[in-house]
């Protein structure tokens, strides 16, 4: 991910609000009213001219610059990413890279040492890349009212040998994957390394940044499996929310939907998203498990499932109501 220049923060700050803040008398901190009240004539916010890191007294909010960029300029976080990497690289009279790919805001991966699989890869004659089209195919996660030309790959060497690897494409630009074994190996899932791919905690799997709802789960065959049937989701790698993912999170303007497995570990997940949702001072929530008789959302998929309809009916708020019950159901 590329770093906004402190002379660039420094700037859009001190001319962005020069007439509600002013500069600490260390000149390191730009003390202005709060962007998120109103007639906030104490100034109760502040934020680092080089960093960016900012904290609202007012509100107990804090954050990083994308964020209050995004709040400023009322924009997703990940439109936000994109806005600031094209301005960064402007006001540093730099080239600006890949400016027809809009959204790209992490290098993009390379790909082209793997091969492809798509729904034409049935009539293949390798063994293996049969052996991944059939997995992809029995999991009903081929888009088959539109076929895609590449949306999977084989990995056939290396690291990520006998794997499929399932892309975050956004745009057109794979910017992570993560490889699920075809052998029953260990571990099942298998993330790149940080030094060709961002680190998963960074990254959220794609969604539609101005959707009505977003359904928040933990891996992206399950995010996958809820996009082919209509519904806005995306993953978090794993049953944890990490405080950047909600970072990004909190510029969605639509309702946030946990939903995590039904399980000790996925309730963790909850919970801690939770606190870190107070943190941030994002609006609550509402929880929704996959159908009873299904172990994750992908499960409930290949048994033809309605889950835009089963979100719809059995979503409920995080709130004492709902902890209650499931302490309820625990006795």
């Amino acid at each position: 991910m590329y770093i906004i220049s402190p002379q660039f923060i420094r700037d859009y700050i001190t001319e962005k609000f020069s007439d509600v803040g002013k500069l600490s008398a260390n000149a390191r901190e730009f003390i202005l009213e709060s962007v998120f009240v109103e007639n906030d004539w104490k100034r109760h916010m502040s934020i680092n001219i080089d960093s960016g890191l900012w904290q609202c007294f007012k509100t107990g909010r804090s954050g990083n610059f994308t964020s209050f960029y995004a709040h400023v300029e009322n924009v997703p976080y990940f439109r936000a990413q994109r806005d600031l990497l094209i301005k960064n690289f402007e006001f540093l009279g730099e080239e600006i890279p890949e400016l027809d790919r809009p959204t790209q805001t992490h290098t993009e991966l390379d790909t082209s040492k793997l091969e492809p699989i798509s729904l034409s890869s049935a009539y293949s004659e390798d063994k293996d890349v049969l052996l991944a089209w059939s997995f992809l195919f029995g999991r009903k996660l081929f888009n088959e009212t539109s076929e895609e030309k590449e949306p999977f790959y084989l990995c056939m060497h290396g690291k990520f040998h006998n794997r499929i690897i399932i892309p975050f494409r956004k745009d057109g630009v794979v910017y992570y994957y993560q490889g699920r074994t075809l052998l029953d190996a260990r571990p099942k899932y298998l993330n790149p390394s940080t030094g060709v791919a961002p680190k998963p905690s960074d990254i959220l799997y794609p969604y539609d940044e101005e959707g009505d709802l977003l359904v928040v789960c933990e891996g992206p065959l399950d995010a996958l499996s809820l996009h082919l049937r209509g519904v806005n989701a995306t993953c978090t790698i794993g049953s944890s929310t990490s405080p950047t993912q909600a970072e990004m999170l909190s510029t969605f303007k639509g309702r946030i939907i946990m939903g995590y497995d039904n399980d000790e570990a996925g309730q963790r997940g909850i919970d801690k998203f939770d606190r870190l949702r107070k943190e941030r001072r994002m609006q609550p929530f509402e929880v929704c498990f996959p159908p009873s008789g299904h172990k994750d959302w992908n499960s409930a998929h290949i048994a033809n499932f309605d889950l835009a309809s089963h979100i719809t009916r059995n979503s409920m708020e995080y709130n004492d109501d709902y902890r209650l019950t499931q302490l309820l159901e625990k006795l």
